[in-house]
């Protein structure tokens, strides 16, 4: 009878705030992607005391380089915008707020979740199924090496930065994209 009663009351209160607020499913968010110039962005491994974190840096005026980029397999990354004022010069997206995945038009920020992983000789960056835990990650870029410092993330064949758009308006989150939907 409790469960019963709380299900009936939860049912009756989204109800009421679908009625009142208009919402649906049918009018969801949806944005939409604007197509950057590639040079201007770089996605590096972080390291951390348990692995690694993902930032991407965004050049957004040429007044001063907000990274610099040194040797090969892997690339180390100074990022050179921690040693001044980079508003107006560099854009960082630290987490999720800031960067998600898109594939086949479909922004997948609620769908899937972007982690960078070691493994033996290099990092990879990863998005993986919420809903699947069994579903295989999808391999969206590489370092081709390991170094104890920053490290930059060659994106693998076929993805590419993007902006995220609402209403023909360019926002700040960055995409990690790719024309072909997950399968």
């Amino acid at each position: 009878m409790k469960i019963s009663l709380t299900q009936t009351i939860i049912t009756l209160a989204a109800a009421t705030f679908s009625m009142i607020t208009g919402f649906s499913p049918a009018n969801a968010v949806q944005f939409g992607q604007q197509e950057v110039d590639q040079d201007r962005f770089v996605a590096m491994a972080v390291p951390r005391a348990f692995g690694y974190s993902l930032v991407v840096v965004e050049q957004i005026s040429d007044s001063r380089p907000c990274w610099s980029e040194n040797g090969s397999r892997p690339v180390q990354v100074e990022p050179l915008l921690l040693n001044f004022d980079f508003s107006g010069i560099c854009g960082r997206a630290t987490d999720s707020n800031g960067y998600s995945v898109r594939m086949g038009g479909q922004d997948l920020a609620l769908s899937h979740s972007l982690t960078v992983q070691a493994i033996p000789g290099e990092i990879l960056l990863v998005a993986n199924s919420r809903a699947d835990v069994y579903a295989p990650p999808i391999i969206i870029g590489r370092s081709f090496g390991r170094s104890s410092g920053f490290t930059k993330i060659f994106l693998e064949p076929g993805w590419r930065f993007t902006k995220r758009i609402y209403n023909d308006r360019t926002l700040g989150h960055i995409y990690f994209t790719h024309d072909n939907l997950p399968r």
